[in-house]
């Protein structure tokens, strides 16, 4: 996106610069000159074209001249000139020049206010875009301004305290930082077309301990992982559950790898839970901890943004195998294009790799395995987010929504400014206001706070109104929900574009606050309360008789 602000930035604002310059000289400068003329000098109001030529005449024996006939080309030319010379007069009319220059106050008035606001946000966009990416300011709850350096300098310990020969494993996002500033060999970047390569790794990441441990020793000698919030790679998992899911199908029972994530309040599913990126972002906290035997803990950035991982028991007979040339398979005898290979160790490993024919890859026919396979995924997005319903139960569902009233509370920059006695739920929830209001319900709360980060996010239930005074008006709110266009679900991290984190926050957050009525949550809460009913009732039934021994 960079790039391309970058690249056409220029040449947008040349041609908006040409149509805005046409606007105001025909609205303002020509009209106003033309008005004077005409008031002072009394010149015509209109342009004139010269001179008609002279009309061609025929000699006839008897020497009289007569007008030749006009052609039918000679007839359209002149109807044509007539229709530019009555429209001339007609945009040249003194109540036309009038008209013209009242609509160009106007629009100069109407204008004004805009300018600065999007000067404004020019100047936001260029700020964020001007600074490093691996660098950021935030600020400590005791307010004090600080600049977050983790990532540099996590890439600089690489580069003084590993072995040249080193080889780091990390999602590909950071492959060129880690390249680029630590100057060592990563397993994947940001030029890795190989969609079954990044499927490894995202199988490597996602697995649990003892077997992705059982690949890694094999290909890298270190891992690197973002943690402390705000993007980091436990909001990524899911995507890469599901990329590698789409080579390797025992990941997950099905494409949307719904089981990988985290159930409300932040507590980990079953399968995230055991899954290596989940113990090594949360390595040292909450009881969490990684087999020293496996992996042991090398660094942790100053404000755990990165944390880095030995692997053990690297099989060094993997890593010669890989670095011998003799290994590299090259396009031509002497090449410098030369693809890697998987050292032979993990030769069941990449058989059971199914191609992924991606649909947008012209050059391969995809399979209908992979056509069915990538339906299946789309129709499990879009039922997740309905909440789980069907494509006309969601309809009707928005629609009673619409109907509830609810109240737009404001937007808030941080959760210090929500209820005191608020409580935190997090996922698709975050993006959706269904689910958003069913948790409000679940909760016996009457205001939610919504931050979303596209297909998930964050929203808080409580019952303490905020401060209306405290509201922002920067546009961070705008961001429509994912089932409901018409609701503002905020924003959140990298949704938050041309905004700064509000007061000491650290985290970039636009919480959109509304209240729902009275009403909506006890018809919910009743719902609820039926639905759970019935559960119950079908679970008694599934119960084995007892015996009567």
């Amino acid at each position: 996106m960079a790039r391309l602000v970058i690249l056409l930035g220029p040449v947008a604002s040349a041609l908006a610069g040409v149509a805005i310059g046409i606007a105001v000289d025909q609205l303002l400068l020509y009209a106003a000159g033309r008005l004077c003329l005409s008031l002072v000098f009394g010149s015509p109001t209109a342009d004139t074209d010269e001179d008609d030529p002279p009309l061609k005449v025929a000699d006839k024996p008897n020497g009289s001249k007569k007008k030749s006939p006009e052609s039918p080309k000679d007839r359209l030319a002149s109807s044509a000139g007539n229709i530019k010379k009555a429209a001339l007069t007609m945009y040249n009319f003194r109540l036309t020049l009038l008209l013209r220059i009242a609509l160009g106050v106007w629009a100069v008035r109407w204008a004004q206010p805009h300018e600065k606001e999007f000067r404004k946000y020019c100047h936001q966009i260029a700020e964020s875009l001007s600074q490093p990416s691996i660098m950021f300011k935030a600020r400590l709850n005791n307010g004090r301004e600080i600049m977050v350096d983790d990532y540099r300098e996590a890439y600089w310990w690489l580069r003084d305290h590993t072995p040249s020969d080193a080889r780091v494993m990390a999602w590909w996002d950071y492959g060129y930082q880690i390249a680029g500033i630590a100057n060592r060999t990563t397993i994947a970047d940001g030029n890795t077309w190989n969609h079954e390569h990044i499927a490894t790794l995202g199988r490597v990441l996602s697995a649990n301990e003892d077997r992705a441990h059982k690949i890694a020793r094999h290909l890298a000698d270190y891992v690197l992982v973002w943690a402390g919030g705000g993007g980091d790679d436990l909001a990524k998992s899911p995507h890469m559950a599901r990329i590698g899911n789409s080579v390797y199908h025992d990941i997950c029972p099905e494409p949307t790898c719904s089981q990988f994530g985290f159930y409300q309040g932040g507590i980990p599913t079953p399968m995230m839970e055991q899954c290596l990126l989940y113990k090594m972002v949360q390595h040292g906290q909450n009881g969490v901890a990684l087999d020293p035997k496996k992996f042991t803990h090398a660094y942790t950035s100053k404000y755990g943004k990165v944390r880095i991982f030995k692997v053990r028991n690297v099989s060094l007979k993997s890593k010669q195998w890989v670095a011998d040339p003799a290994n590299r398979i090259c396009d031509a005898p002497g090449s410098w294009y030369c693809t890697g290979q998987y050292p032979p160790a993990l030769k069941s490993l990449i058989a059971k790799r199914k191609p992924f024919m991606q649909l947008e890859d012209f050059n391969k026919k995809g399979d209908a395995k992979s056509k069915k396979y990538v339906e299946d995924y789309h129709k499990g997005m879009d039922r997740n987010s309905r909440g789980g319903r069907s494509e006309e139960e969601a309809a009707d569902y928005s629609a009673a929504l619409d109907e509830m009233g609810f109240k737009y509370a404001g937007c808030y920059g941080a959760e210090s400014l929500l209820g005191k006695d608020k409580v935190y739920g997090g996922g698709a929830q975050g993006a959706q206001f269904a689910l958003a209001v069913q948790f409000a319900a679940a909760k016996n709360k009457k205001y939610i706070a919504i931050a979303s980060s596209g297909v998930d996010g964050h929203v808080f239930a409580f019952n303490e109104k905020p401060r209306k005074s405290k509201a922002l008006d920067d546009g961070g709110c705008d961001t429509p929900c994912a089932d409901m266009e018409d609701y503002r679900c905020g924003c959140a991290d990298e949704m938050c574009e041309g905004v700064s984190p509000y007061g000491d926050e650290t985290n970039v957050r636009r919480w959109a606050v509304y209240e729902v009525p009275l009403e909506t949550l006890a018809a919910m809460q009743a719902q609820q309360k039926k639905a759970a009913r019935g559960k119950g009732k079908a679970a008694k039934s599934k119960r084995k008789p007892k015996s009567e021994l």
